[in-house]
């Protein structure tokens, strides 16, 4: 509809007001001439009667005094002045007409006017006439004293007939029957000035609104928000509800369109994402799936870059594309894994994978200037309905640990019960990790000249519900499920928190190989320390194990360390590889003695020589010495002995939510 032939609410009561108006007019018009046509007939006829019989009285008063046809024509003169216009005139009936004669003028009169000749049978007539006037022939009955002069009649005769005629101007109504019509005609109308009111708004307004409302309710209830409003109505307000309506159900739509591609897209590829993943693998059972996993994809993204990664991605998705064909539906999972959600009955063999990843090893990847080869692994499960993506995100992390490049999942892989507390703890870490749930515990560490406790080591703890569980519930699945950079990093973040508060004391944190070569940590690391200026307090205490093959990884890491004025200790040296040469070459401030050769130097004469040399060993090469798990006052005193510098374990104090006091 043209907005030409809108029209505004107030437009809308304006027609309606003047609408209304005007049958009122009318109708009262109308009214008007209707209760004249009344008045004139029941009215008028009444009066009629009443002055037909006040005429005849007078007369019927006269005639028993004698007087002639005469006589009585001279009152019948002076009454016509009583009314305007009034008009008498009578006529005798043949029971008269032969005792007192009839003038041949009343006779012909008789004779021609059928009204009179019915009045003479007794009949009352009254006629409204073509000006408007009013007749009313009144036939005149025989009573019982009329039979003195009228021998030759019986009671009941008409003895003759009245006729009178005057404007309707003169018709006497009464006040009570004047009323009684104003107030039914002035209901009447009311009634019907209302009803049309109720009408033309139920018409224009109330219907188009329902319509609009039960329009809008089924849009909300089928949830259908491709669907479009419409309401038959010339209203402009109601259109403009009706179009901001339909607008706000395309940016709902639109919306809708963009949440959904957020949560079910991924944005690189526009392929479904692992939320995608899941609710089709709901739709039905026992799914087939391939996970396709890029291999040291972070690593290429940290010395490549973010944009020739996304090429990386790209290319491999149109390979993917192409080498699938009809075997399923494609995935993009991680950052680094594609998923291909195989069709019933379809399966991959050796022959498919190993062509695959031989294409894709000998794939020349390309960004501008910069030719890339990349490695990826294959790991599929069949007809599993539960834990498919976490049982084929498995088997490809064996698969990739075994250096293989195809692996299928078998239920001999990982019992039950070890499978389910890997997912189950893989879920309570990622809650954890959302909810800043990796909180710091204290150890707290003694120095032996002071006796004093101004350095504290900080350890990892997991809350959930209100427990407190140890890093080996969780550590190593952090490794596997790959979030122990989140992890780390939280640590980091939690700890600088809480110790920028606390003035004079130092305080440790464990760090990897793993943690060294992952820039994302060691860059929030570095961040964290200019930040809080706290590097003169801080100790990083570096993890000795046999996975510290690069020396060149660790030496730039302690170099940088050492801008910032950080200590650096090497744990638990001792044990495991202990490798003397890097020590030797590192800028390291403190040897921590290895728990394991500590706890019982005061009943092991060989834990005691070992503990001795290493301590003899660090303050040769000028470092100083933190013993551990110094479980009682025997051990400490040995230690003392033997003048470690610091000493640490639950003799010391155990480790807790707070220093000690």
């Amino acid at each position: 509809m043209s907005n030409k032939k809108l029209i505004t609410n107030k437009q809308l009561m304006l027609r309606i007001t003047l609408t209304i108006i005007s049958l009122s007019i009318i109708f009262i018009l109308l009214s008007s001439v209707l209760v004249k046509k009344v008045a004139l007939k029941d009215l008028g006829e009444d009066d009629a009667l009443k002055t037909s019989e006040l005429i005849f009285e007078i007369m019927n008063t006269r005639m028993q005094e004698g007087w002639s046809k005469k006589d009585l024509n001279k009152i019948i003169f002076k009454l016509e002045h009583i009314r305007e216009g009034l008009k008498i005139k009578s006529y005798r009936s043949k029971h008269v007409a032969e005792m007192f004669g009839i003038p041949n003028e009343d006779k012909k009169m008789i004779e021609n006017d059928s009204f009179i000749q019915k009045a003479m049978k007794g009949n009352k007539e009254f006629m409204i006439l073509n000006d408007g006037s009013i007749r009313y022939l009144y036939p005149i009955l025989v009573k019982q004293e009329c039979l003195s002069c009228h021998t030759n009649s019986k009671i009941g005769d008409v003895n003759g007939v009245l006729d009178i005629s005057y404007p309707p101007s003169e018709i006497k109504i009464s006040l009570d029957s004047l009323s009684k019509y104003f107030v039914v005609f002035f209901v009447l109308t009311l009634f019907i000035i209302i009803y049309i009111f109720y009408i033309l708004i139920n018409l224009k307004i109330v219907k188009p609104i329902v319509l609009l409302s039960n329009n809008i309710k089924d849009v909300t209830n089928s949830e259908d928000f491709n669907k479009e409003i419409s309401v038959n109505t010339n209203i402009k307000e109601i259109k403009l509800l009706e179009n901001n309506f339909n607008k706000v159900l395309e940016k709902i739509n639109m919306y809708y369109k963009k949440l959904f591609n957020n949560i079910y897209l991924d944005s690189l590829t526009s392929l479904g994402n692992s939320i995608k993943l899941k609710e089709d693998l709901n739709k039905k059972e026992n799914n087939s799936l391939v996970i396709i996993d890029i291999n040291d994809f972070n690593d290429m993204c940290h010395f490549y870059g973010k944009d020739l990664c996304n090429k990386i991605i790209i290319d491999l998705l149109r390979i993917l594309e192409n080498k699938i064909k009809d075997l399923g539906f494609l995935y993009k999972l991680r950052n680094n894994e594609f998923g291909i959600l195989l069709n019933k009955d379809k399966v991959i063999d050796n022959k498919f994978c190993e062509e695959l990843v031989s294409f894709v090893d000998n794939y020349d990847f390309r960004y501008e200037d910069i030719k890339v080869k990349i490695n990826i692994t294959l790991a599929v499960a069949y007809n599993i309905d539960k834990l498919i993506i976490e049982k084929t995100s498995a088997t490809v992390r064996l698969a990739i640990a075994e250096a293989k490049s195809f692996k299928v999942y078998k239920e001999s892989f990982y019992d039950d019960d070890q499978f389910s507390k890997h997912i189950e703890w893989t879920k309570n870490l990622e809650d954890a990790l959302s909810n800043n749930k990796i909180i710091p515990f204290f150890q707290a560490i003694k120095d032996v000249n002071t006796s004093k406790i101004d350095k504290y080591e900080v350890l990892a703890r997991l809350e959930k519900d209100g427990v407190i569980y140890t890093p080996d519930k969780f550590l190593n699945v952090a490794r596997r499920s790959r979030q122990y950079s989140k992890f780390t990093i939280m640590m980091i973040k939690n700890s600088f928190e809480f110790f920028s508060k606390k003035e004079g004391i130092s305080f440790s944190i464990n760090f990897s190989i793993e943690d060294m070569i992952d820039d994302n940590v060691t860059s929030y690391l570095f961040e964290q320390i200019a930040k809080y200026d706290i590097g003169h307090r801080f100790i990083v205490e570096i993890l000795e194990t046999e996975e510290i093959e690069d020396f060149n990884i660790v030496n730039d890491f302690v170099k940088e360390l050492k801008k910032y004025d950080v200590k650096v200790a090497i744990d638990d040296f001792g044990s495991g590889f202990s490798n003397f040469t890097y020590i030797s070459k590192l800028n390291i401030d403190f040897l921590k003695i290895d728990g394991s050769l500590v706890e019982d130097i005061h009943v092991n004469k060989s834990s005691y020589k070992v503990v001795k040399n290493l301590n003899s060993f660090a303050h040769d090469m000028g470092l100083q010495t933190i013993a551990e798990k110094v479980h009682c006052k025997e051990i400490e005193d040995l230690l003392y002995e033997l003048k470690v510098d610091y000493v640490q374990g639950y003799h010391i104090g155990k480790p807790q939510k707070d220093l000690l006091e």
